[in-house]
């Protein structure tokens, strides 16, 4: 027996063991098709290895979970492009989103679909980073971190039978119909997220201190340094207006993106974010009072040169500082002098024989000399 018979003898009788040991863990039928079989082996629990990093890699795939998502309908080897054979071989390069993979050609172009052009824009962003990236920059987001299926892909509803009806005249398939109307449905609507989310998702990586401290040492060493209030843009979003509302739940105040995405174009410039110094960021000194102008149209320059985000920090405020621990001390000694007045007012009244009942209402009284009851005074 030569090597390669071996190999794949090997990889049957793993395959034999996985469908008779592993059934326990198998997935109901499959609510999508499987034309590859690729889930001959993947749909099993516990399926992967550990890498030479030593970083333990997954490779189930849950059926009912897949099925949800926005590559449902895409097979597996449009984007696993290396595997020829089944089983296949043990992959060397994965799939990262720019990857031309799809077996539909894009209609307006008629090249191969990919999202090759948008990823090229986050790249040049300020969030620009590789998959798989080794150096300082795998802190920053990438594709996955912010697009999760279960918000993008919601609970599909049936097209209404007449356009299903209109379609397959000519289209045939009515499962094809349905994918396509919700496909297209989707993007026609409103899809993004809700401005509690968008302030969560922005603070995940933001309100991390150990990464904001790891950013702020590179750029130390690049010889760069970040924006004056890198370092406290969840601290001080919070503090504001802006996040006040949002907490409390006024859906309409200004979030990150808000401010920091263009509106001429919101699904793109979300993905090439950009910082404050430079001169085509939405917040940068130039456009700073026409993004203010989005909400506030009656918006000048003056109400542009307001802080955004407001901290109360010594060094950065100094104003705001003090003011704030002036009103902290007074919201302690008002309420304590407000109490300690009652107290002594208290003890004045049972010294000259007032005291507490409740009779028709509320009150202090005491008795007269003719022994009728009379307000404490």
């Amino acid at each position: 027996m030569n090597r390669t018979m071996g190999r794949r003898f090997l990889a049957a009788v793993c395959l034999v063991f996985l469908a008779t040991a592993g059934g326990g863990g198998a997935r109901a039928a499959e609510p999508f098709d499987d034309e590859e079989n690729c889930l001959m082996c993947h749909k099993y629990p516990k399926m992967g290895r550990v890498t030479e990093d030593g970083v333990l890699r997954s490779y189930t795939i849950v059926p009912e979970i897949f099925s949800r998502t926005v590559h449902r309908n895409v097979p597996c080897r449009d984007c696993h492009t290396e595997i020829k054979e089944l089983p296949h071989k043990p992959v060397t390069k994965g799939v990262s989103c720019d990857t031309e993979c799809h077996s539909i050609n894009n209609p307006a172009t008629g090249r191969p679909f990919s999202h090759k052009i948008i990823v090229e824009v986050y790249r040049k962003s300020n969030h620009g980073r590789e998959k798989n990236e080794e150096g300082p920059d795998r802190d920053k987001p990438y594709c996955i971190t912010c697009h999760t299926n279960p918000l993008y892909n919601p609970v599909e509803e049936q097209p209404p039978g007449r356009i299903v009806d209109r379609c397959v005249v000519c289209h045939e398939k009515r499962k094809f119909v349905n994918a396509w109307y919700n496909h297209t449905s989707r993007r026609i609507r409103e899809v993004r997220r809700s401005s509690e989310e968008i302030v969560v998702l922005c603070s995940s990586c933001h309100g991390d201190k150990k990464l904001v401290d790891r950013r702020i040492e590179t750029a130390a060493k690049e010889g760069r340094s970040m924006g004056r209030k890198f370092p406290l843009a969840v601290e001080s979003y919070d503090a504001s207006f802006h996040g006040k509302m949002i907490r409390y739940g006024f859906a309409k105040a200004a979030n990150c993106l808000d401010c920091h995405a263009d509106a001429g174009n919101y699904y793109l410039s979300v993905h090439e974010m950009r910082p404050s110094r430079d001169e085509r960021s939405s917040v940068g000194r130039e456009n700073r009072v026409k993004t203010c102008q989005r909400c506030h149209p009656y918006a000048g320059a003056s109400f542009g040169a307001i802080d955004p985000h407001p901290t109360a920090d010594r060094t950065d405020n100094p104003f705001r500082h003090y003011i704030e621990k002036g009103y902290g001390l007074a919201g302690y000694l008002v309420p304590t002098g407000m109490l300690a007045l009652a107290m002594f007012e208290t003890i004045g009244r049972r010294r000259d024989g007032v005291s507490w009942m409740l009779r028709h209402g509320t009150s202090w009284r005491r008795r007269s000399r003719r022994g009728r009851d009379r307000h404490g005074a």
